[in-house]
């Protein structure tokens, strides 16, 4: 909870000191958005850390093989990290390369997932008798 306390004091002051240097430097005012983001992203990797150790015991009871999960873990990480980096671009007032960068995300998402769907087809046909 410390974490989500500090996440939110560091973004309140970068938008404090952002909306000051913005009349004056809006370039200053997007790299201190930008240094914001990592800061908080710094905590939530740390946050992450017990989300996996979850997952991980969860796969093991599971008796799944790793590559099952990691496809899904996969597209979670491009997601977040898409969501982002169009939020930056959106910011900076590139809004055409924010949709690029948010479909780029959505086809590397889906195609990191493909050997989860390949094993559901082959699941599939197995059940089917095909």
């Amino acid at each position: 909870m410390d974490h989500f306390y500090q996440a939110l004091i560091i973004a309140i002051v970068g938008v404090i000191l952002g909306a000051v240097l913005k009349k004056s430097h809006k370039e200053l005012s997007l790299l201190l958005s930008m240094g914001c983001c990592v800061l908080i992203g710094i905590f939530l990797i740390q946050l992450f850390e017990p989300i996996l150790d979850f997952l991980s015991r969860l796969r093991i009871m599971a008796n799944l093989d790793q590559g099952t999960l990691q496809p899904v873990l996969k597209a979670v990480a491009i997601g977040l990290l898409t969501q982002i980096t169009a939020r930056i671009c959106s910011d900076a007032g590139e809004s055409a390369l924010a949709s690029l960068v948010e479909l780029c995300g959505s086809i590397l998402a889906l195609y990191v997932a493909l050997p989860l769907f390949e094993a559901v087809l082959e699941l599939a046909e197995g059940l089917s008798g095909g």
